[in-house]
């Protein structure tokens, strides 16, 4: 291959949309196993989160049962999520395989990070500041968790897929 041909294919940028790698965490290839990925993990998302509003609107009790069954319904929505994206992983060629796995692990190693510092500075701020420490927050933890770091493990994938 001649060094013209190189730069020419060296600038036409990555093969994969930004849109749906930022959106959904996937290339946008449309394939069955990607639909099947963002529907499922949607629908699992949409009943979690319907759940805790109505256990939060109607303010359901007895709280000694709500609360733990509020943890197993998040619990069962985040198994699935991870179940779908293994389903989705399993089903890509070796390259988009391999940059979603090194995007989970660059996510992880973020929220790692990020987890020690919350850590850190959740004793600090009741004590320094006053700021109420509430336990019921603990439940959705990990319902956060997901939100916060799915954007970060897409803006991975999107730094990782601008390299090929």
């Amino acid at each position: 291959m001649n060094p013209e041909n190189q730069e020419l294919t060296h600038n036409q940028g990555s093969l994969w949309a930004t849109c749906p790698i930022l959106g959904w965490g996937t290339f946008g290839t449309k394939t069955r196993a990607e639909r099947r990925y963002i529907r499922r993990t949607m629908l699992g998302a949409a009943a979690g989160a319907a759940w805790v509003l109505i256990a939060l609107a109607l303010d359901l009790h007895p709280k000694a049962v709500m609360l733990p069954l509020t943890a197993l319904v998040i619990g069962a929505v985040m198994t699935n999520v991870a179940w779908e994206m293994s389903r989705y992983i399993r089903q890509l060629d070796e390259l988009a395989r391999r940059m979603q796995l090194e995007a989970l692990a660059w996510t992880y190693l973020t929220g790692f990070v990020a987890a020690a510092w919350l850590g850190v500075l959740a004793p600090l701020s009741s004590t320094l500041m006053h700021w109420p420490y509430k336990r019921g927050f603990l439940l959705l933890s990990p319902f956060l968790y997901h939100i916060v770091l799915e954007p970060v493990r897409s803006a991975w994938l999107y730094f990782l897929s601008r390299r090929y």
